[in-house]
């Protein structure tokens, strides 16, 4: 009889074993994926100088992240739910390793291009699958599981963004990228073989059938669609304006210096910018999954972006030093939201939490390939400042256009 209770003890506590190393290696996968997918952002002056881009080749070049990651998503969620697989999330750590290690042996914008969008087409498969497999691991516990899943990514991203401007300004740097590859590799075997003990995704799907509504409510699915796009849009084009602000006060300190001597002086100071906005994102996803409770979504989301907004517009007329102040600020005015949006965007949707995760993450982020470039435009034509206000009202709006949305 003892024997009999062991085993079943044992039966027990398999599933929460299986369950606990998935959760492990999720996280563990979006710390190394989010860090490649900081390196273009954190060096995007030095790939300026190095191949010789316009400031049009630049903004284009970081709109190629979002648009291609974002395209991604949605379309590998789409078959992830319809052939009931992870294993797409798997890949996508391949082929992201693959992409970001191969960025180092590129001699033109166009090779450049092509190889970027094949890293970040790899970390945007990795994503709605990373996020939806969290959900169901922790359906009780939805929100601060995901807001786990939010920080894990943003710990990535600033492990990449402090990391990559220090490493790309030595002489060899760029010849270290492909050294990369090797160890992506070794993480998505582990992936793939903690996804093998859980239950398939068309059993979460049945479950979940019965307490599906007669139809989805798209109307407010577009809502938080649309307060996503605003807020990624804001989150581009501060990578954008970043480069433009630190290259300007470094080139008024050093008239006498060239373009790459500026990119490799003001490299650093970007990357602590991006690392200073992702700690933002990471303190404002963390306290809005913690403290939200699932039901009063909606004036958080309505106040939080509208509240922060005016941090944005302070940058151009503050220190340089204030600016890291200011970028942890920005961060938590634009991302405190998005575990919150992609939770109730996945009960909104609970038969299809794959595709619900990725509109709100990757469908969104796939738009914000336009944040850098109206950055760019408004640069060239309005000028730094004007620009900052422009980005600080779009945070505001991305509020405002919560307003129709209804707590579930």
């Amino acid at each position: 009889m003892s024997q009999e209770i062991a085993l079943e003890q044992n039966q027990a506590l398999q599933p929460v074993r299986t369950v606990g190393i998935a959760f492990v290696a999720i996280l563990a996968a979006h710390v190394a994926v989010d860090a490649l997918g900081a390196l273009v952002p954190a060096t995007l002056g030095l790939f300026e100088a190095r191949l010789h881009l316009s400031a049009k080749q630049t903004a284009w070049l970081l709109g190629v992240g979002p648009l291609c990651s974002g395209l991604a998503q949605p379309i590998c969620a789409l078959l992830s739910d319809r052939f009931s697989t992870r294993q797409l999330g798997v890949w996508g750590v391949v082929l992201g390793g693959l992409g970001i290690g191969s960025l180092g042996l590129v001699d033109s914008f166009w090779s450049l291009a092509v190889v970027y969008a094949m890293g970040v087409i790899g970390i945007g498969m990795f994503h709605p699958i990373g996020a939806a497999t969290i959900g169901h691991l922790w359906q009780t516990r939805r929100n601060s599981a995901i807001s786990v899943f939010f920080v894990a990514g943003m710990l990535g991203g600033v492990l990449g963004a402090l990391v990559w401007p220090r490493v790309l300004i030595l002489s060899a740097g760029f010849q270290w990228l492909p050294l990369l590859i090797a160890p992506l590799l070794v993480l998505a075997v582990l992936l793939h073989r903690s996804f093998v003990g859980l239950e398939p995704l068309h059993k979460h799907e049945t479950e979940t059938l019965a307490a599906e509504s007669p139809s989805t409510p798209w109307a407010m699915v577009g809502v938080l669609y649309l307060s996503a796009v605003l807020r990624f849009c804001v989150n581009v084009a501060l990578m954008y304006l970043f480069v433009r602000w630190v290259q300007l006060h470094v080139a008024a300190q050093h008239t006498d210096w060239g373009l790459e001597a500026v990119a490799r002086a003001a490299a650093p100071r970007i990357g602590n910018l991006n690392a200073a906005m992702l700690v933002g994102m990471a303190i404002g996803g963390t306290s809005a999954g913690v403290l939200i409770r699932p039901g009063r979504e909606k004036w958080p989301m309505v106040w939080v972006p509208i509240l922060f907004s005016p941090v944005i517009a302070l940058f151009p007329y503050l220190p340089q030093a204030a600016g890291y102040f200011l970028a942890i600020a920005a961060g938590v005015g634009f991302a405190a939201m998005i575990p919150v949006t992609i939770a109730l965007a996945q009960k909104l949707m609970p038969q299809r939490t794959n595709l619900a995760s990725s509109l709100v993450m990757g469908g969104a982020w796939a738009v914000a390939l336009l944040g850098p470039t109206f950055a760019e435009f408004g640069v060239a034509r309005y000028g730094l400042q004007a620009t900052f206000l422009a980005t600080a009202a779009t945070l505001a709006l991305a509020g405002l256009v919560c307003l129709p949305v209804k707590n579930q």
